[in-house]
C-alpha cells in the first residue's frame, strides 16, 4: 500500500460535480462470477453510477453512495434496486444485513481504507468482494495504490486482471469468505 496524494479531494460535493459515465465492464462482470450461489441479498458500497446491481439476478439489492446527485440519478433508473445516500464506511444497516457486500474502485479514494473493509465485514454474512486499480499514472482522486500483498495480509484471496477495454490497466480483485 503506497500513499499517492496528501490532499483528499474526495467528498460528496466533488463527486456530485464529477459523476462518471455509466459503465458496465470488467469490474461488474468479475463480481458476477465471484458472487456465491444462492445469494439472496447484496449491497454495493460506493456504487456510483454502476449498473451492476440492476443487471444481477439477486432478489434484494442495495446501492450506497455518499453523493446525493449520484443517488438521485440511480433512483431514477432504479431497476428494482434500493439506493441510499450514506458514507460507505459507516452505514446505518444492522450487522450481517447482506449475504454479499461489494465495493469497486472506492478503497483507493479513502483517507482510512481499513474502515471500508471493516464495514464490509460487519455487513456481510457470506462474502466481501472489492477491486482497485494498480495505477499506471497518478490520479488526483486516488490517495492510495494497493498491491496483492496488502489484501492477502488481511485474509483475502486475490486475482490480478488486465482490462480488455483499457489495455495496460490492471486491477486487483480481492474477496474473502466470512
Amino acid at each position: 500500500m503506497k500513499r499517492f496524494n496528501v490532499n483528499n479531494i474526495n467528498n460528496p460535493t466533488y463527486w456530485d460535480e464529477h459523476q462518471t459515465a455509466i459503465d458496465y465492464g470488467l469490474r461488474q462482470e468479475k463480481y458476477t462470477l465471484l458472487i456465491p450461489e444462492n445469494t439472496e441479498t447484496i449491497c454495493e458500497l460506493g456504487c456510483g453510477l454502476s449498473p451492476f446491481l440492476e443487471r444481477i439476478d439477486v432478489p434484494e439489492r442495495w446501492g450506497v453512495d455518499f453523493s446525493p446527485e449520484t443517488v438521485k440519478t440511480c433512483q431514477k433508473r432504479n431497476g428494482g434496486v434500493n439506493y441510499i445516500c450514506e458514507d460507505a464506511r459507516y452505514t446505518s444497516f444492522p450487522n450481517k444485513s447482506f449475504d454479499v457486500v461489494v465495493s469497486g474502485e472506492v478503497i483507493e479514494h479513502l483517507e482510512n481504507p481499513q474502515f471500508l473493509i471493516k464495514e464490509m465485514e460487519r455487513l456481510a454474512r457470506k462474502r466481501i468482494i472489492l477491486s482497485t486499480p494498480i495505477l499506471e499514472f497518478e490520479d488526483s482522486e486516488h490517495l492510495w495504490e494497493f498491491d496483492e500483498h496488502y489484501f492477502i495480509s488481511k485474509g483475502f484471496k486475490t486475482e490480478v486482471v488486465e482490462s480488455e477495454r483499457f489495455k495496460g490497466r490492471i486491477y486487483i480483485f480481492a474477496y474473502k469468505d466470512l
